[in-house]
């Protein structure tokens, strides 16, 4: 009995070390998305502003370059936040689901040590 109890133990602080390596995993992943969908959307927007400003100019000869840029701005941002958001999504849920699981190790990890339900104490 005494093996069992100290094996169940050791098993529950190593899911915790792994619920803990995940969830920095996932907060990583969380970040980066957020990284990519600012930094996208800031590209998307100065791409747009270039791009409308150069392609209402009069003089179409020397804005032609410059409105590829801009186009090409704009279509930079959009894949930066197209690959952004999912990341961002993603990592946020995969971490709430690591918080939720690892709480409920932690809440059979109690409830096997020390009981729930009546007590009868002499």
């Amino acid at each position: 009995m005494l093996s069992g109890f100290a094996f169940s133990v050791f098993a529950q602080s190593k899911s915790t070390m792994i619920f803990g390596e995940a969830i920095i995993k996932d907060k990583r992943m969380e970040r980066i998305g957020t990284i990519l969908t600012v930094v996208g959307s800031g590209t998307l927007f100065a791409g747009n502003i270039l791009y409308w400003r150069m392609y209402n100019e009069g003089n179409k000869e020397s804005s032609g370059d410059k409105v590829a840029t801009g186009r090409t701005l704009m279509i930079g941002g959009l894949g930066l936040m197209a690959v952004g958001i999912p990341l961002w999504a993603i990592g946020k849920t995969k971490e709430r689901h690591i918080k939720i699981e690892a709480e409920l190790v932690k809440f059979k990890g109690l409830a096997s040590v020390n009981g729930i339900g009546l007590k009868i104490r002499f």
